[in-house]
């Protein structure tokens, strides 16, 4: 009977080298089987061997590959969630997000530089006399002496080509 004991421990053992980490203990010996019972007896001290619960965990999938796309669906909205149908012309999508921007630039927390680049960019796309007075206060705002200067240059040399 106590070979019979001994066999189920070493079943028990290998059981639990394959179910733990693929059969591989990592180099360390397994553990020592618990000594038998007396003939008759189970022991006191014995719990029924507890089964490691299937690996529920899921592993990170890779993205399903997506269709291709002129442009990402975000910048294929327009104002208020209108498709914009600009295909694959990205200086398209800059010149309609500049027109966008424009009403709202006073909302813009930037330095005075930063904000006539931003007034400096509309204008090159959008020439619209409308943005000259909002750049020429941006630029008046500009504390370093030769960017003021090369700012309002900018606009002196713009507001002429705009004329002609």
């Amino acid at each position: 009977m106590n070979q019979n004991r001994n066999k189920d421990n070493d079943l028990q053992r290998a059981i639990d080298e394959i179910t733990q980490k693929g059969g591989s203990n990592n180099g360390k010996p397994a553990p020592a089987p618990a000594p038998a019972a007396p003939a008759g007896q189970a022991p006191a001290n014995m719990m029924p061997p507890v089964q490691p619960a299937p690996n529920t965990m899921k592993l990170p999938t890779p993205p399903m590959p997506q269709p291709a796309m002129t442009m990402p669906a975000a910048a294929a909205m327009g104002g208020f969630g209108r498709a914009m149908g600009y295909g694959a012309d990205i200086s398209k999508v800059k010149e309609a997000a500049l027109k966008e921007l424009f009403p709202i630039m006073d909302r813009v927390e930037v330095e005075p530089e930063k904000r006539f680049l931003l007034y400096q960019e509309m204008l090159n796309s959008m020439r619209d006399k409308a943005v000259i007075a909002p750049a020429y206060e941006a630029a008046r705002q500009i504390r370093d002496d030769k960017i003021r200067a090369d700012s309002l240059l900018y606009l002196i040399n713009s507001i002429d080509e705009m004329s002609l």
